[in-house]
């Protein structure tokens, strides 16, 4: 019996295919090379929103050492669902808060250098801005200078926003003071918190009616008094947004905003 042939396989040697594949993997090149440039020119921003996200919620401190975290991002963004991931109206009051004026400051601190004399944070009792003594005063002395009146300027902006009643706290190292007109840290510590009380009043046009100073001296100091970069920490005025005792616990709302505002089933 005669076996059937088996017909030939006729080899394409065209290699059309490479153009395909050529063609896919310089889509994919595009595609990587678009992916890498977004993601680098939103980086910074990101950052930012994260770690003052984290704060928010774990309530720690943003910044070590300053706000050196990279450019800022406009905070009035957060007021438009349609533009964000995260729903910011679920948050709580303090934290909302907190987000605005924490990016708020970064950006100013970013723009005008002084990223190691600004810091915020989120405590018991509110929101603290915390502003190095160098920037606001010259040494020993209570009169604010340039720099200091400018921050100022910046933040009265941002307090004008908020309803909520704002505490002066002024601190000092413990180093005894050389000025008979501030025999003691009490004495220049409580002057220099009125001073930007008044200056907050007078010239930021925050209600007087919502301000308080208190002069705290040496005694709530962040680090020991045991070298002079920890006494230059030490040496601040904390500008205290107070809010009530925060009874409800923390919730984000992680479902993805639409730009038609579509309703929630």
């Amino acid at each position: 019996m005669a076996r059937k042939k088996v017909p030939e396989t006729v080899k394409d040697e065209s290699k059309r295919w490479l153009e395909t594949f050529s063609d896919l993997m310089s889509l994919l090149l595009v595609f990587f090379i678009l992916l890498f440039a977004f993601g680098q020119a939103d980086l910074a921003r990101f950052r930012l929103l994260s770690n003052s996200l984290r704060a928010a919620f774990n309530g720690v401190t943003v910044f070590s050492g300053g706000m050196g975290m990279g450019d800022g991002f406009d905070a009035n963004g957060m007021e438009d669902p349609a533009t964000n991931m995260i729903n910011f109206g679920s948050l709580p009051e303090r934290k909302y808060e907190y987000v605005k004026v924490s990016s708020s400051l970064t950006e100013y601190a970013m723009e005008n250098g002084l990223a190691d004399k600004i810091a915020v944070n989120i405590g018991e009792e509110g929101i603290y801005i915390s502003l190095s003594s160098a920037l606001l005063f010259p040494s020993g002395s209570t009169e604010l200078g340039p720099d200091g009146k400018r921050t100022l300027d910046a933040i009265a902006k941002l307090l004008n926003g908020i309803k909520n009643d704002v505490r002066v706290e002024a601190h000092t190292d413990d180093t005894a003071t050389a000025s008979p007109v501030y025999p003691t840290n009490w004495d220049l510590s409580s002057a220099r918190a009125v001073s930007v009380v008044r200056y907050l009043q007078s010239n930021g046009e925050v209600a007087p009616q919502r301000l308080s100073a208190v002069g705290l001296a040496e005694f709530h100091p962040l680090y020991p008094n045991d070298t002079p970069i920890h006494r230059s920490l030490n040496r601040r005025a904390d500008i205290l947004i107070l809010f009530p005792p925060e009874e409800e616990a923390p919730i984000i709302d992680l479902q993805l905003s639409t730009a038609n505002n579509e309703p929630q089933q």
